[in-house]
């Protein structure tokens, strides 16, 4: 939005199965791009709500990590969302574990985009 400053970046890789018979969607993917300034990926049901995928912690400046076609790695994610008959989400499986979707996005949202070191 400022004249003459460089694009930012982001990039994205979804695969996205979804199985009605078993009321899931599973998705795996990867966010790369500048890093800066902070990332964050989601998914929306047909109801309006919001799941989060990932989140990136900017890292750097604007004067230094906007130049170029960056492909930093910013997150990472393999999950399945439970549905109900309607495709809304119910639940989030990570690994064994299954989350309320409140649960599973307020890991995301007591997250500080400042830090680095708890990458999801």
């Amino acid at each position: 939005m400022v004249p003459g400053s460089p694009p930012i970046d982001v990039f994205s890789e979804f695969s996205i199965t979804e199985n009605k018979k078993a009321g899931t969607l599973s998705i795996s993917g990867k966010i790369t791009g500048d890093n800066f300034p902070s990332t964050e990926a989601f998914i929306s049901d047909p109801s309006g709500q919001n799941v989060f995928l990932g989140i990136g912690f900017y890292e750097g400046d604007p004067f230094s990590s906007l130049d170029g076609e960056n492909k930093r790695d910013i997150t990472s994610f393999n999950l399945t969302l439970t549905t109900d008959k309607y495709g809304n989400f119910t639940g989030v499986r990570v690994g064994d574990r299954t989350y309320k979707v409140n649960e599973w996005n307020k890991l995301f949202e007591k997250e500080d985009p400042h830090k680095n070191n708890n990458k999801k």
